[in-house]
């Protein structure tokens, strides 16, 4: 197998997510096949961790401003001392595209127009960018990955530590060293030497958000928690965060988490007008009541012409008009983004080019209005019971 992925490494990150996806569901299906490792105690290699003292504290709920005076400093996401909480802007930016080149990396946009879009998108108040370690992984070599270059966007500004939340994820399929190179992937301790190698890719700075990607059966939710664990003991980063978490794994996984003195900050799923399934199965929700900031990727979903589809149009033109009419001239980008932000999510939509940042800022500092999330909410059910 692995033989086989070095030799057609060249596919792209989407197919290699598809391909993982497969052998997910063979792997569930067959609990046998499950490696010995996903059974290690949480205590394992105890004795060699850095000494650490944590505090157990109660933190308060964080509710989200419901009004026209929005102030994106009141969120943040959680550390392990919570005099250190990080602010966070209620929008951020995702940066999948960057150092890519299946997404016209160094033909449509290079890395001198990400700064531009860096650089613009903190004028208008973003502070949160959202990366991994596989994003532009094809130019880690060059050292124009996604984190590369984010390290660089933020070293040029000259900017005070406080001012800029980056937030990286790690990758747990077990090949991936036939992507980033280094060894197999079984275990606590090959997590957490992936997290410093991003720390590396981002100058030897302390990653503001570590994640784990998405679960994958190789690894039992304690031994995931147990390198979220270390790289907090080893300073490799501030707060720690999943992605892809349903439900159950999530209250897992923040359960684990609590009973170690560590908060969950965060959880990025997939949320959009379009895609709500996060919002009716109650994830938003579990989320809200453990205080775990929710983390919305692919939020202009129904912009995605390459999947045009009825209900696409209609929202497209549901949220124009509303944008126009209900909401002072804005955008169906900004009706879209700030869509999410009602719900209590944090939408990081996928920025390459400085003019995408016109519709983020004019999508903050407001709320919609109850009857228009309403009539949006009323219509998607309605297009998706057909």
């Amino acid at each position: 197998m692995l033989l086989f992925l070095r030799r057609h490494v060249s596919f792209s990150l989407k197919r290699f997510f598809q391909f993982s996806k497969v052998l997910y569901i063979i792997h569930t299906s067959f609990p046998g096949m499950r490696s010995p490792q996903s059974s290690l105690p949480s205590s394992s290699n105890a004795s060699n961790r850095v000494p650490f003292t944590r505090r157990r504290r109660k933190t308060s709920k964080i509710c989200r401003a419901m009004s026209s005076n929005t102030n994106s400093k009141s969120l943040y996401l959680k550390t392990v001392d919570g005099n250190e909480n990080l602010p966070i802007s209620e929008i951020g930016l995702g940066t999948i595209s960057w150092g890519d080149e299946s997404y016209g990396f160094n033909k449509q946009y290079r890395e001198k127009d990400l700064k531009e879009t860096y650089r613009k998108a903190k004028e208008v108040g973003v502070n949160f960018f959202d990366t991994a370690e596989v994003y532009g992984y094809k130019n880690t070599k060059f050292e124009q990955s996604s984190e590369h270059i984010l390290s660089r966007c933020r070293e040029e500004e000259a900017e005070d530590e406080s001012e800029v939340v980056i937030g990286s994820k790690v990758f747990t399929i077990p090949w991936t060293n036939a992507l980033l190179g280094g060894g197999f992937r079984l275990g606590k301790e090959s997590l957490v030497l992936a997290g410093k190698e991003s720390v590396k890719r981002m100058n030897n700075r302390p990653m503001d958000l570590w994640s784990i990607h998405f679960p994958f059966p190789s690894f039992s939710q304690e031994v995931l928690m147990s390198a979220l664990e270390e790289s907090l003991d080893l300073g490799l980063t501030k707060a720690v965060g999943v992605s892809n978490y349903n439900k159950e794994q999530l209250e897992k996984a923040y359960d684990i988490l609590d009973k170690r003195g560590i908060p969950l900050a965060s959880n990025q799923v997939e949320y959009s007008i379009l895609n709500r399934k996060a919002e009716k199965e109650g994830l938003l929700r579990s989320c809200q009541d453990r205080d775990v900031k929710v983390v919305a990727y692919s939020p202009l979903k129904a912009l995605k012409t390459t999947e045009i589809a009825e209900k696409y149009v209609i929202m497209n033109k549901l949220c124009d008009f509303i944008g126009q009419v209900n909401s002072g001239g804005k955008s169906s980008v900004s009706v879209m983004l700030n869509y999410c932000v009602t719900k209590g999510t944090i939408p990081i939509p996928g920025v390459k080019k400085v003019e995408q940042i016109a519709d983020i800022e004019n999508a903050m500092g407001w709320t919609l209005d109850e009857e228009s999330l309403l009539t949006i909410d009323e219509k998607m059910d309605y297009l998706d019971g057909l």
